[in-house]
């Protein structure tokens, strides 16, 4: 069954549009799961050995992952550094050896990721991806007017620009599908907007940036704006939930 607001004639991020596919978008996160049976972390080992890493650096003259990313992988979203934890690990694998070969370009990342042996990153990888998603709130909450513009686009796309659903790639609560699509739920705005500005600009960003590029280019500023805003807040009300309940918590 095809869903009725999946548009032929738009351009995808998604692999099953260039596919020629337009299921719903519940199939499409189901038929997009069997693309990956990687397992998301390594083991205590790994993990151990990445937690060092993180922590104190690969060697002594490198800054450890942490002194950016935090040691919880939560990143600083207000100056648009990522948050890792939640991510897998094979897609935290694949960035870094994006950034080592200069197909991703970043001039923080290209140098420390260049320094670290494949084992390396793998091990940070490892640790990374067996992270809890922190509970925060110190999202900032978007306009009302901005979020619902936001959530319309993230969960139905607009036909008139030809903008699908990114809910088709990512799944309707932003928890990616396995390693084809990152997690977007509670990711920095700021960089967001970033990743999204490269791609409508026209740059790939990584091999597979042509799924988001097509998608990107259909995007206004506004648009991108209201898309950061609200995938950055879509865990806000857990995390309140969370928090709460930790605090009645003798």
């Amino acid at each position: 069954m095809f869903a009725a607001n999946d548009w032929t004639r738009a351009p995808s991020a998604c692999l099953l549009v260039v596919m020629k596919i337009r299921p719903h978008p519940a199939a499409a996160a189901g038929l997009l799961g069997l693309l990956s049976f990687t397992q998301a972390h390594g083991s205590d080992a790994t993990i151990a050995a990445g937690r060092k890493i993180a922590l104190l650096g690969s060697a002594p003259e490198r800054p450890g992952c942490a002194s950016c990313h935090l040691l919880n992988g939560a990143g600083q979203p207000d100056v648009g550094i990522p948050r890792l934890a939640g991510l897998t690990s094979s897609y935290i694998m694949a960035q870094l050896g994006y950034f080592a070969a200069g197909t991703r370009h970043n001039v923080a990342m290209a140098p420390y990721a260049v320094s670290l042996s494949a084992a390396q990153k793998q091990e940070a990888a490892d640790y990374f991806a067996s992270l809890p998603v922190p509970v925060s709130l110190d999202q900032p909450v978007p306009a009302a007017d901005v979020a619902a513009h936001g959530r319309a686009l993230f969960l139905e796309g607009d036909y008139r620009t030809g903008v699908l659903a990114c809910s088709q790639c990512h799944g309707s609560t932003g928890a990616g599908v396995g390693d084809f699509s990152p997690r977007l739920a509670g990711q920095s705005a700021a960089y967001v907007e970033d990743e999204l500005k490269q791609w409508h600009g026209g740059a790939m960003r990584d091999p597979h940036g042509a799924y988001m590029q097509a998608e990107a280019r259909n995007l206004s500023e506004t648009d991108i704006q209201a898309l950061a805003a609200y995938v950055a807040a879509m865990r806000l009300a857990d995390n309140v939930a969370a928090i709460s309940k930790e605090k009645q918590t003798p």
